[in-house]
């Protein structure tokens, strides 16, 4: 795929968006934190991209892939520290999960090799296992409830929009069966209730996508 450069061989958002796999909202959290300083066009606001930010991009994606926390790729884009300190404190983190997995997988094979069932499994055992697990952080359950959390407030947060819109495109209609006014005037000013409406859905499912790639943990605005 070609995309579109300027004369100074810069791309706007859109294309950034499709060559690095961010997308535009997570794209503008990480200018926010300062770690990209894109060119901004003071006529209309456009952001251009060189490939110095493309570049950064590309290994703030990398790192947040790896599991690195906001808060430490922060650090590193800014030369905190090191990016082998980085990757020497992600190493440990993930060793220590290693050891969590490894401790759950003990326990589901145990439950299969003492053939439990409801009647029969001895469950304060397992129970207080699973305790001191969840007392050292680690839980299975967490990913799955924060975005089902945030996937709910998504959702609701359309309906609301969706409600509110839709009530003053109503009473537009109302007025206009009160007050007729000429009918350009009240399909242009009905537009402005009804396109936004409309366009939620294709805004929800791109936030649902978000939420499930773990870009909500990154750019939490909606």
């Amino acid at each position: 795929m070609v995309y579109k450069r300027n004369k100074g061989g810069l791309m706007l958002i859109n294309d950034v968006e499709s060559i690095v796999g961010l997308s535009k909202k997570s794209i503008r959290y990480y200018e926010e934190m300062g770690l990209i300083a894109p060119e901004r066009n003071s006529n209309n606001g456009y952001r251009f991209y060189n490939e110095m930010n493309l570049r950064q991009l590309k290994i703030i994606k990398f790192l947040r892939e790896l599991g690195v926390p906001v808060q430490e790729l922060k650090k590193v884009m800014k030369n905190e520290i090191s990016l082998r300190e980085c990757i020497e404190s992600r190493l440990i983190k993930i060793a220590q999960e290693r050891r969590n997995y490894e401790r759950v997988t003990l326990l589901c094979q145990k439950i299969l090799d003492a053939n439990e069932s409801l009647d029969t499994i001895e469950i304060d055992q397992y129970f207080q296992s699973m305790n001191v697990l969840n007392k050292e952080g680690f839980t299975m359950r967490k990913n799955e409830q924060e975005h089902k959390k945030q996937i709910n407030g998504a959702i609701f947060s359309s309906i609301g929009f969706c409600a509110f819109f839709g009530l003053l495109a109503s009473l537009l209609i109302f007025a206009q069966t009160q007050e007729p006014m000429p009918w350009i005037l009240f399909v242009f000013l009905e537009s402005f209730f009804v396109v936004p409406i409309l366009i939620v859905p294709k805004i929800l499912i791109n936030r649902i996508k978000e939420i499930k790639k773990g870009e909500i943990d990154e750019a939490s605005k909606y």
